[in-house]
């Protein structure tokens, strides 16, 4: 058993710039990079600074030191090899959304790393932004939960070779992770109605326990953003997904409060976006809000065998409700 977080000994494969945040969390977690995985040894060598380079997983086998952790960073394709992989040396896994190209292959990793007693997490780092984590501890405040929207508009697709669908694939488990955050005994039931306008855009919409679920994703629109919106019964809140923060708002329907709504909001929306930026400053945390305090709750975990950060449920919930918006009828397609 580890005797310390500070000893876990972490490998991140793909050297891009997902890689680059991991490998920032790593050393934020208290780990230490002893390799950088990629087919380039030039990308590599600019993030591995005293770690060992390699271009293949399959070179640590025989490693002087054993490996607890491999970030996989690489793309979708490379996700369901590179952990079968990284179980067989018997490392816990942490890997970038989505965990694998569907549910029968999530369910199957699951299963091959709980037979070996490991972790694998799969990087939802929005459940663990600041503004998320500050909601999920009053969701109280908004029974009864009547409206659960996240949009997302990226420019994604113009910057990458991504094709606009698969992109939009690729940013499906954010909301899914959220709404079973939010509603855990819904959401496992929910049934999608999908809707599809153009390539790179969909709109899916399902119903439960009296509250709407509701995801809006473009490569289109613009500007960029990713948001959550909660509308209750007594209050609602808006969480800024991009930046981490989330403002509250209160239910009553004084005519005060109505005339005052604008500048109230507009105030507390900028005291939040404020002390998030300040706090963000002094991490020195420049993007992917919530990825550092996902990373340092698995290592924690695995430093103390306690549960993960995400369960091996929720992930395989997420991955189910996944390939059912994927599969799903499309009513509109043009």
């Amino acid at each position: 058993m580890l005797r310390s977080r500070r000893e876990l000994r972490a490998v991140v494969v793909g050297a891009g710039l997902m890689g680059r945040h991991h490998a920032a969390a790593i050393a934020r977690a208290g780990g230490t990079l002893v390799a950088v995985v990629d087919p380039s040894v030039e990308r590599a060598q600019r993030l591995a600074g005293r770690a060992d380079v390699l271009r293949s997983l399959d070179e640590l086998r025989g490693h002087r030191d054993p490996v607890d952790v491999v970030h996989v960073c690489a793309p979708l394709t490379e996700h369901a090899s590179l952990a079968k992989r990284a179980l067989a040396l018997g490392a816990h896994l942490v890997v970038e959304k989505p965990l694998a190209p569907d549910a029968a292959t999530t369910a199957a990793l699951l299963a091959a790393a709980a037979e070996r007693r490991l972790l694998v997490v799969p990087v939802h780092q929005f459940l663990f932004q600041r503004g998320v984590q500050r909601l999920l501890a009053s969701r109280h405040r908004f029974d009864p939960l009547v409206r659960c929207v996240f949009e997302a508009t990226t420019a994604g697709a113009e910057r990458t070779s991504l094709d606009p669908d698969d992109l939009v694939a690729d940013i499906l488990p954010h909301p899914l992770a959220l709404f079973s955050r939010f509603a855990p005994g819904v959401f496992p039931e929910l049934e999608w109605q999908v809707i599809r306008p153009a390539a790179g855009e969909l709109r899916a919409l399902a119903v439960g326990g009296g509250t709407t679920f509701e995801i809006a994703i473009s490569t289109r629109a613009r500007p960029t953003r990713a948001t959550l919106d909660l509308l209750g019964g007594r209050a609602s809140a808006h969480a800024d997904l991009f930046h981490g923060f989330a403002v509250v708002e209160r239910g009553g329907a004084t005519r005060i409060r109505k005339l005052a709504r604008p500048f109230t909001l507009a105030g507390a929306t900028l005291g939040r976006a404020g002390g998030n930026l300040a706090v963000r400053a002094v991490a020195r945390e420049v993007a992917y809000p919530g990825l550092r305090e996902l990373v340092r709750r698995t290592y924690d975990a695995i430093a103390t065998g306690s549960p993960p950060p995400i369960d091996a449920q929720e992930t395989l919930v997420v991955a189910r409700a996944r390939d059912a918006i994927l599969s799903a009828p499309n009513a509109m397609k043009r």
